[in-house]
């Protein structure tokens, strides 16, 4: 699921040894497409924008890998709320398997039970289990209707962009039209 390099960032610290500056991330996608765009295709992946429905118009601070399918790198209208509570479920089944959590994984526990109704009543008595049940419980209200509405725009962005625009959104341009009748 695309994710904001902030995310990125916080997860690799919680659960990894080290720190990515989340910096660095939004300069790497500007290079990826540089790269991609001088030679398209000549690694086996790209870290890529992750596109919104509407525009197929690079996602801001949303990032991709190009190897996914089409329709998981789309960002629909409920894709956010949806991608919030996959990205709560996996890292509550994270700190699950880890031994003991140091404190950066506690803090990115708690960001996401903070927003997801009944997953915990504070930070101190948070269960990661129960984060993780609480979030499924609302991603069942929202994936089908968000997964109709990335497929459709993915259809839409195989047929209408060319394998650069597909992997970091169509240029948006203005036209001549654009400020016309207008007094």
């Amino acid at each position: 699921m695309p994710a904001a390099p902030k995310l990125l960032s916080a997860v690799n610290e919680a659960f990894f040894a080290g720190l990515i500056p989340s910096a660095r991330l939004t300069s790497l996608r500007r290079d990826e497409e540089r790269s991609f765009r001088s030679a398209p295709f000549a690694r086996p992946y790209y870290l890529c924008a992750a596109l919104t429905a509407e525009l197929l118009a690079p996602a801001r601070g949303l990032l991709a890998v190009s190897t996914w399918p089409m329709d998981r790198r789309v960002i629909g209208p409920l894709s956010p709320r949806v991608n919030y509570l996959s990205a709560a479920i996996r890292v509550a089944e994270s700190f699950l398997r880890i031994r003991s959590p140091g404190p950066a994984a506690q803090r990115l526990l708690w960001r996401f039970a903070a927003n997801i109704p009944g997953a915990a009543d504070g930070a101190r008595n948070m269960d990661p289990a129960t984060v993780a049940r609480a979030a499924q419980a609302e991603l069942q209200v929202h994936a089908d209707d968000d997964r109709a509405a990335r497929t459709a725009a993915a259809g839409r962005a195989r047929r209408q962009l060319d394998d650069a625009g597909q992997l970091f959104g169509s240029r948006l341009r203005l036209t001549g039209q654009a400020g016309a009748g207008r007094a």
